[in-house]
C-alpha cells in the first residue's frame, strides 16, 4: 500500500495548531488519567455525549473516556470554520511516557479517520509505524503484542498528519519527553479517500 494511502502531512498554520494545544489544555488535560495503559483515552463534546467504558461503543475495549460538552462552544473552534462541516466532535488522546508503546493495531471499525495534532513532546524520536498484516473482518479492533518490520514510519511533531486508522500501526515513545498528540476524528462515514480530498479542496494539503 503506498503511504499516501495511509498518512498525509498537512499545512495548518501555526496559530490553528495552537489552538488545538489551548483546547486540550482547557477542557482535557484536567481530567486525564495518570496512568497509561497502552490506549489512547477517548474524548468527546459533542450535545448529550455519553461513554460508558466496557459498555456500549466501548465493548470489548475498556477505553477511558472524558467528557466536555462545554468544549464544543469554544471560540478557538472558528480558526477552523473550514474545516469544521467535516470534523465530529470526538478525539482520541494519546499521553505516552518516556520509553513506552501502542502496540500494533487496528482500530474498531466505526471509528472516523483522524488527523493527529502535536500537543506536547513530539519529536522525531516518537515515531508512527505502519505494517502489512493480515486483518480480520470485525467490527472490534485488532491487536498485536510484538512489533513486526514496518513498511513506513513517520512522526507527529511540528505538523498536523492525516492517519488511517483502519490499517495495522502502532507508536514507539523512544525520547526523553513525555508525548501527547490528539487525533481529531472527522466525519464517521468519509473514508480515508473521501479525508484526502477534502482536505486537499480545503489547502491543507497539495
Amino acid at each position: 500500500m503506498n503511504s499516501n494511502d495511509l498518512f498525509l502531512n498537512l499545512n495548518f498554520s501555526e496559530s490553528q495548531l495552537q489552538a488545538i494545544v489551548k483546547i486540550y489544555e482547557k477542557y482535557f488535560e484536567p481530567k486525564m488519567p495518570k496512568v497509561y495503559d497502552g490506549r489512547g483515552i477517548i474524548a468527546l463534546w459533542y450535545p448529550d455525549a455519553k461513554w460508558e467504558t466496557g459498555k456500549g461503543d466501548d465493548r470489548n475495549h475498556n477505553h477511558i473516556g472524558i467528557i466536555s460538552t462545554e468544549c464544543k462552544s469554544d471560540v478557538l473552534w472558528q480558526k477552523f470554520e473550514d474545516l469544521l462541516p467535516h470534523m465530529s466532535r470526538s478525539a482520541t488522546i494519546t499521553k505516552m511516557p518516556v520509553g513506552q508503546v501502542m502496540h500494533p493495531h487496528v482500530d474498531r471499525k466505526w471509528r472516523p479517520e483522524a488527523i493527529y495534532f502535536p500537543i506536547r513532546g513530539c519529536t522525531d524520536d516518537c515515531i508512527s509505524e505502519y505494517y502489512d498484516l493480515p486483518k480480520l473482518d470485525t467490527e472490534n479492533s485488532q491487536g498485536k503484542n510484538d512489533f513486526p518490520e514496518p513498511t513506513y514510519v513517520f512522526a507527529v511533531k511540528d505538523k498536523a498528519i492525516l492517519t488511517n486508522v483502519h490499517e495495522w500501526h502502532g507508536v514507539k515513545n523512544n525520547s526523553k519527553f513525555e508525548r501527547i498528540a490528539l487525533g481529531w476524528n472527522m466525519k464517521m462515514d468519509y473514508s480515508f479517500k473521501q479525508c484526502k480530498a477534502v482536505l486537499k479542496d480545503l489547502g491543507y494539503t497539495k
